[in-house]
């Protein structure tokens, strides 16, 4: 009888031995992975595995989320970061390699000191975390991003969301959410055979290169080509510019001009508008206690009508704003202090467009409005708008500095929603479609290029607003990062904006469909924890002993039944 319970038992665990064998050698060959999360945060978009599987080179990815006393979120950042690398390393077939540096392996303090002031150089921007320890808490320089290698180039990608208007947790979980776009983005860019141009128009007053660095630094960091095109002077019409971007502009334009872009338009490029149509700025109180903001005549009013869009000659007044300093008495001195000013807006969003979404307020200063059309043919998104307490200003209007210093009123701001960005998506209408003379004639035969009266599909985006692209400068005339307020302090969204807008316009393989995913994170309730805290330690260390003891009993009772017959 025993030796007939032990042959048994041989025979069954080497039947175990040949199942689990065979699914190793199985697993081996063929990977297959079970998301069964319910947003499935582990499964790549169609348009990320397509890129990874069309892969023809090697890229190498460096992370820099790694150290011994990291914080609890960034660890989280860390393991879903290797999770998503993974993923790209199986769908690329091995052709995506990664590796996680700890900066703070550097033992000799000088070399990591400039190791990390090269990462900053390349576009990577450190972040100062507090990091809980036995004497209570320190800070910790980190640099919560990585570089993307190949071909001899590199491209930055900060993985951490630094939001200083959603918070700590939502910052967090905002990287989960855009992880998968940004590297996959990062790599679209890196391997492209020719980088898309972006041009930036000049001849018409508008910005320039010192109150433009930041961002022309961060479109080169991004691998794009950066150009310049003067209208009466440079080639737009057949050339290589795949996005012309209108930087505040402030001289009217001609109708020769309108008509070059106009076709720029229909032969493909896409246009990124930022207009000031309002004369108005804040150092000319340098001058005067009071200024006047009065109409500025662009010409452009008639081609944006057409395409579907009014920017009108009005400001935009939130009770949602920005702050700027004004010299004030505070106990017997004058010292300058920080007061709200209406007429700079924080523009927000309020859709779940993947260029805004999630995104911080962007930086609106003396902005206008803009009123959407019902012309057909042409899709329009509002992108930013102003916050629910907010009005529209008529001018000519005089603007008193000192006014700042006054409590408006709540019961005149009561406009909501008023539209300060719009992206256009469709088939554009030509301005020109029955005024087509032969002096335009000429102009196109000049550049080898036929008239077109309608677009195919294409997109632009109108923002009336021209310094939402414009970096300030400090006292020495150093340039200042975009969207950063060096009075409030505070980092806003418009560089951001602007990159994602250039990116949509760019990006045919739809990788930013990515940008829209949503993680959700699974947080305890704190208050909670803390009221059962006791209970559920009784039950994680009760429960499986007597789960045991019960078992045994099962065990031992069916033993004695078995064998004392």
């Amino acid at each position: 009888m025993t030796n007939h319970y032990f042959i048994q038992s041989i025979k069954i665990l080497a039947a175990s031995l040949v199942v689990v064998i065979g699914i190793n050698l199985v697993s081996s060959i063929v990977y297959k992975r079970f998301d069964l999360t319910e947003e499935k945060r582990y499964t790549l978009t169609a348009s990320t595995k397509k890129l990874l599987k069309n892969l023809d080179q090697n890229i190498e990815v460096e992370v820099y989320l790694e150290g011994s006393d990291l914080p609890a979120g960034i660890k989280v950042l860390r393991n879903e970061t290797k999770e998503l690398l993974q993923e790209f390393r199986t769908n690329s077939k091995g052709r995506l390699t990664y590796h996680f540096f700890d900066i703070e392996g550097i033992k000799n303090q000088k070399e990591r000191e400039t190791f990390q002031e090269n990462l900053v150089k390349k576009g990577l921007l450190p972040t100062n975390l507090e990091v809980k320890s036995a004497n209570g808490y320190t800070e910790k320089l980190v640099f919560p991003g990585a570089i993307i290698k190949a071909n001899g180039r590199e491209i930055p990608v900060q993985i951490l969301e630094n939001q200083f208007a959603q918070g700590a947790q939502s910052s967090l979980n905002n990287s989960l959410n855009f992880l998968e776009y940004k590297v996959a983005n990062s790599i679209q860019k890196i391997i492209r055979k020719t980088q898309p141009t972006v041009a930036f128009l000049q001849g018409h007053g508008e910005l320039d290169v010192a109150h433009l660095e930041d961002f022309l630094k961060t479109l080169h960091a991004q691998s794009f080509l950066i150009d310049k095109v003067e209208l009466d002077k440079d080639k737009l019409l057949n050339s290589d510019i795949d996005v012309l971007l209108v930087a505040k502009p402030t001289k009217s334009f001609t109708d020769v001009e309108k008509f070059l872009i106009d076709q720029y338009v229909m032969h493909g490029g896409k246009v990124i508008w930022l207009l000031d149509n309002i004369i108005c700025d804040l150092d000319s109180f340098k001058l005067a206690p009071s200024i006047y903001a009065v109409p500025r005549d662009l010409n452009l009013d008639d081609i944006l009508f057409r395409y579907g869009v009014r920017v009108n000659h009005n400001l935009v007044l939130d009770l949602y704003c920005n702050q700027i300093p004004i010299i004030a008495s505070i106990g017997g001195s004058n010292k300058p202090q920080l007061f709200p000013w209406v007429f700079y807006p924080m523009a927000i969003n309020k859709n779940n467009h993947p260029i805004v979404k999630n995104l911080d307020p962007v930086a609106v200063k003396f902005g206008s409005s803009i009123d959407v059309l019902n012309n057909k043919g042409v899709k329009k998104t509002v992108l930013l708008s102003s916050s629910d307490y907010s009005r529209i200003q008529p001018t000519p209007f005089q603007i008193y500095l000192e006014g700042a210093k006054q409590r408006p009123d709540p019961n005149l701001f009561n406009q909501k929603n008023i539209p300060i960005a719009v992206l256009l998506e469709g088939n554009f209408p030509s301005l020109y479609k029955n005024q087509f003379t032969s002096d335009y004639q000429q102009i196109l035969a000049a550049q080898q290029i036929s008239f077109q009266a309608e677009s195919k599909l294409n997109k632009m985006l109108v923002v009336a607003d021209g310094d939402v692209v414009k970096n300030e400068l400090d006292a020495n005339s150093v340039p200042l990062a975009l969207g950063y307020d060096k009075y409030s302090r505070k980092l806003f969204a418009n560089k951001d904006f602007l990159l994602n807008s250039i990116e949509y316009m760019v990006d045919d393989n739809n990788l930013i469909e990515a940008r829209n995913r949503e993680i959700k994170m699974r947080l305890l309730d704190k208050a909670k924890v803390l009221n059962e805290k006791g209970f559920w330690q009784v039950v994680n260390l009760v429960l499986p002993l007597l789960l045991i003891l019960l078992l045994g009993i099962i065990y031992n009772n069916r033993r004695k039944a078995k064998y004392t017959k």
